[in-house]
């Protein structure tokens, strides 16, 4: 089943930034580079999914969603990205080493920062908010 988001609903700051990021990196790094930044997103995924589902009650209007991501085809997925990645980095000189966890730590960080902008309903502030306030 596929989710699709209401129309004009726009991107929070905080989904903006992480799918840039994650845009730009993997346009610009390499390989190894590439995957330890889209890995969280799978990793934290699987593990939201897997704690919701041992909590949620029934009947759930999120069901599907929790199915899919609590699933045993999700895990395997999640698991071979894992691996993924561990294998691109494997022959990684230190220099690349470090990019590859700075990368991941910080989409990390931005992948916590979606799910707190959802649960904080984040929104952009007004167009009108910032006028008035002009940099000297």
């Amino acid at each position: 089943k596929r989710f699709v988001a209401p129309e004009g609903l726009g991107k929070s700051p905080a989904c903006l930034a992480y799918t840039q990021f994650l845009l730009a990196t993997a346009a610009l790094e390499e390989y190894p580079v590439m995957v330890a930044a889209l890995l969280p997103c799978f990793w934290i995924y699987r593990e939201v999914g897997l704690h919701i589902h041992a909590r949620a009650a029934s009947p759930n209007p999120y069901q599907d969603w929790i199915d899919i991501y609590a699933g045993e085809a999700f895990s395997n997925s999640v698991d071979r990205a894992i691996a993924m990645t561990d294998e691109a980095a494997k022959s990684a000189g230190e220099p690349l080493r470090q990019r590859i966890t700075e990368a991941f730590v910080l989409s990390s960080r931005l992948e916590w920062m979606f799910w707190d902008s959802a649960y904080r309903m984040e929104s952009w502030p007004p167009e009108h908010a910032h006028r008035g306030n002009r940099i000297a």
